[in-house]
């Protein structure tokens, strides 16, 4: 080889060398700083993720609450089947309160900035969680009678067994007491005289038809009232539905709930 021939180059140049070395020790630095900042911040924001994760306890035990609530099944289940849904349902609602009740005793939750955030929350949870009770404990008792009557409905005819069956269902109506749930407890007063109503008025039905001086006129007048009396009962559930919509909707937590968690999620960052 011709001494004046340069050798072919067989790896980095120095000055490559050195700037890989610089970017080296720089990326160690940037993830040595990192690692300090973590250390740094870990312990500081370290209570903040263990509320978050409690609040999201809270949320997977609503969940449950919500789950529980639609699987009632009030139109089709037996008694003995829906008293055990209620049951699971009214499980369901103490798992939110106990999980709830661990979420406020973290102490991000009891002073400063936490302690308003989660007072905010609690104060509609609370509401939310005596809402829902008195629902599931009215449901027990007025349920039983809804559906019995509900069930009675499908054979009423101008017959006095149907005259007997709406006066049975209005008695029982009004033998349900205790009822804590406004919108149950107007449902079943309200049910209590529709169903006399009915009752009356199909009586007296039964009367003119077995009457051989019945004239045309007083019956036609009270199958005016019969069906008059049949369109009330709709109402009466159309109405309850109404309120209960919107008692149900005034008690959503969601607003306060969401701004907890965006809380304890920005406290919780550590970058």
């Amino acid at each position: 080889m011709n001494p004046t021939e340069q050798k072919p180059s067989t790896g980095l140049s120095d000055r490559t060398k050195n700037m890989l070395v610089i970017i080296g020790s720089l990326g160690a630095i940037v993830i040595g700083a990192l690692l300090i900042y973590g250390i740094l911040v870990t312990p500081a924001r370290q209570p903040y993720r263990d509320a978050l994760a409690q609040y999201e306890n809270v949320a997977r035990a609503n969940g449950a609450l919500t789950a529980a609530g639609a699987s009632l099944n009030a139109n089709e289940a037996t008694d003995e089947q829906f008293e055990k849904n209620i049951q699971a349902a009214q499980a369901a609602l103490k798992s939110v309160k106990t999980e709830n009740e661990a979420l406020g005793k973290k102490d991000v939750m009891k002073s400063g900035e936490g302690k308003e955030w989660y007072d905010s929350f609690d104060k509609k949870l609370q509401a939310y969680l005596v809402y829902n009770e008195n629902v599931l404990n009215s449901m027990l008792k007025v349920r039983p009678v809804l559906y019995e009557c509900n069930q009675n409905m499908t054979g009423i005819t101008e017959s006095k067994a149907s005259v007997d069956a709406l006066r049975t269902c209005a008695q029982k109506f009004g033998a349900v007491e205790d009822v804590p749930d406004g919108d149950y407890e107007k449902l079943a007063a309200s049910f209590q005289q529709g169903y006399s109503n009915l009752a009356s008025i199909l009586d007296k039905m039964v009367a003119v038809k077995d009457s051989k001086s019945a004239g045309k006129a007083a019956y036609s007048a009270l199958e005016s009232q019969r069906d008059e009396a049949l369109t009330n009962l709709s109402s009466i559930s159309k109405e309850f539905a109404g309120d209960v919509r919107e008692h149900r909707n005034a008690v959503i937590v969601t607003n306060a709930s969401d701004k907890l968690e965006a809380y304890l999620e920005d406290k919780s960052r550590i970058f």
